[in-house]
């Protein structure tokens, strides 16, 4: 009975979101997991004792050091904030604190999407997900587009660059009526909800207000470079105080809009199928029908009706959410924060003005080759579950430029239209608040 005290109370501790501990509190914490321990053993006491109290120490330290940085201490303080400054808040948060459920809640974005018969019939019609490559190199553009506009400033070159060149592929289809500004807005709402969303039931901590100030502003502005239009939709469109307010509000349209358009269709189901065939593509073929299976308790009902998949058996779903609370205890209570911010790409080559990309889902375009991406452990592990690794020319390890993402019949077109685009975001002042007058 006093060791399950023992663990609560240390438990209670350990929950404590902050940056530094007080000496009596190290005390208190190390005499917790010193009850917990083996008598007689004072090396283990003392080394897991202290590894609980760093771990306690320095878990918060980073995310309170950029709150104080920033100056955003309380509710009120968080209406004056910038473009540029959620700009560097969300960079945080997807390169630091969060990369892996941040990814995995804007990959449930890019699925809700597909749940939206008029834009799954666009995809379908585009022909994109015939070709299996043609299918890669379109999640892996997507990726590009949205991870680079995320980690720049708005104010900068390649944000611009990101922002414009989504616009150019987007236009025809604008234009011809084939995507509506509520398809837009939806994609829009998705993702900026669905990783808050992740990040609150699946990380080591929820996000805090400042960083669901940054998500909410980020996305505001984000959607006025894509000329969306809120007015009729949301229901406090051009009233709101904050990024927060935003967020809530656009959560509330997205809930509705949901019931109203989710449903099955054949469109759907074929665009569901393609995105999961491409993120199951490195499982082993024996385990594939469980690690679709797995998929399908994170979608929800609502959005797994939508794409015709059978519900999951109970004790998959049970294994899938005790998994994932094991992580979250073990990164809350047993991992070091990560010392350096993932770099998803490379600089601009300053003679070629060409840009590397160092991650990818299947197919590694415009990966570096070199002798660690082609034979290194993830290389061999790729090779060994029938994926590829960097080096064939024609998928561009030299890298990317803007007017070569997209489809093939885009490549290298759109120069014209993608700076018309660059001058009127220059003219929008997009690093400063979005919700000023």
């Amino acid at each position: 009975m006093s060791s399950s005290l023992d663990l609560t109370s240390l438990l209670l501790r350990l929950r404590l979101p902050r940056d530094s501990l007080d000496f009596s509190s190290l005390s208190s914490l190390c005499s917790s997991v010193a009850r917990l321990l083996p008598a007689g053993k004072p090396l283990a006491v003392a080394l897991v004792a202290g590894y609980f109290v760093v771990c306690s120490a320095v878990r918060f330290r980073s995310i309170n050091r950029l709150q104080r940085k920033m100056g955003f201490t309380d509710r009120r303080s968080l209406a004056r904030m910038s473009g540029d400054e959620a700009s560097v808040i969300l960079r945080h948060m997807v390169t630091k604190e969060f990369p892996t459920m941040y990814e995995l809640g804007l990959q449930f974005a890019l699925f809700k999407t597909y749940g939206i018969e008029s834009i799954s019939k666009l995809l379908v019609a585009t022909k994109n997900l015939a070709d299996k490559t043609n299918s890669s190199k379109r999640y892996e553009d997507t990726s590009i587009i949205f991870t680079e506009f995320q980690l720049s400033k708005p104010t900068s070159d390649r944000h611009m660059q990101a922002v414009a060149r989504m616009n150019y592929l987007h236009a025809p289809y604008k234009a011809a009526g084939k995507i509506s500004n509520e398809d837009f807005l939806y994609t829009l709402a998705v993702s900026a909800i669905e990783p808050a969303r992740f990040i609150t039931l699946y990380e080591w901590r929820d996000p805090t207000e400042m960083e669901r100030c940054a998500i909410g502003t980020f996305w505001k502005s984000l959607g006025d470079a894509m000329e969306i239009n809120y007015e009729g939709h949301l229901a406090r469109a051009g009233k709101w105080a904050d990024g927060i307010e935003f967020l809530e509000d656009i959560t509330v349209w997205a809930r509705q809009y949901e019931l109203d358009n989710l449903r099955p269709a054949q469109s759907n189901v074929l665009a569901s199928r393609e995105l999961v065939r491409l993120l199951n593509w490195h499982v082993p073929g024996f385990i594939k029908p469980f690690a679709q299976e797995a998929i399908t308790v994170l979608m929800g009902d609502r959005v797994r009706d939508t794409f015709i998949f059978d519900e999951p058996r109970v004790w998959l779903a049970a294994v899938v959410y005790t998994a994932l609370t094991l992580r979250r205890l073990a990164l809350r209570f047993l991992a070091l924060p990560r010392l350096r911010p993932l770099k998803p790409f490379s600089e601009e080559d300053p003679a070629t003005g060409r840009i590397q990309h160092y991650f990818y889902l299947v197919h590694p375009w415009y990966n570096p080759s070199t002798f660690w991406t082609r034979w290194g452990p993830e290389a061999l592990f790729r090779r060994l579950t029938g994926g590829f690794a960097p080096g064939k020319q024609d998928l561009m390890p030299e890298g990317f430029l803007w007017n070569e993402i997209g489809p093939k019949a885009t490549v290298g077109k759109g120069d014209g239209e993608m700076a018309a685009h660059v001058e009127r975001m220059k003219g929008m002042q997009r690093g400063k608040c979005p919700f000023s007058a």
